[in-house]
């Protein structure tokens, strides 16, 4: 992970901030609350990124759904961050991933995706208990 701080470090944001832009990106319009569950972060820790991506011009805050809420949404700052920061992650996952060989690769690649699937099921059971409890 530092290196890939390094690799982000002249963009001006850290791996965790870089990720938050990127899924603002692919979620546009998505709320503080689905960012932080995305991120696997806390609120407060979510507010914090949101105000620092904020005040680095790359993000803006829109009414939401509801008052409660606000829908958030990449400026055209944000947008060429976005690129430069997939094509820095690009390099850095070249590099990264350098001594395995395809076959390697491959394996590592369906492992991680079972993880994935597994904690996926995992998000949505404890999403279900935490509904049963308001209900």
């Amino acid at each position: 992970m530092a290196a890939l701080a390094e690799r982000l470090a002249p963009l001006g944001v850290t791996p965790a901030r870089a990720t938050a832009v990127v899924y603002i990106a692919l979620h546009e319009g998505c709320d503080q609350i689905t960012l932080g569950r995305a991120l696997g972060v806390n609120r407060a820790s979510t507010m914090k990124a949101v105000d620092e991506l904020e005040a680095l011009g790359v993000l803006e805050r829109r009414p939401g759904r509801d008052r409660r809420t606000n829908a958030l949404h990449l400026t055209p700052a944000g947008a060429a961050l976005r690129h430069k920061v997939e094509a820095v992650t690009r390099e850095h996952d070249i590099a990264a991933f350098a001594p395995l060989d395809p076959a390697e690769r491959a394996e590592l690649g369906r492992l991680l995706a079972k993880l994935r699937l597994n904690d996926d099921a995992a998000d949505q059971g404890d999403a279900a208990i935490a509904a049963s409890k308001e209900g």
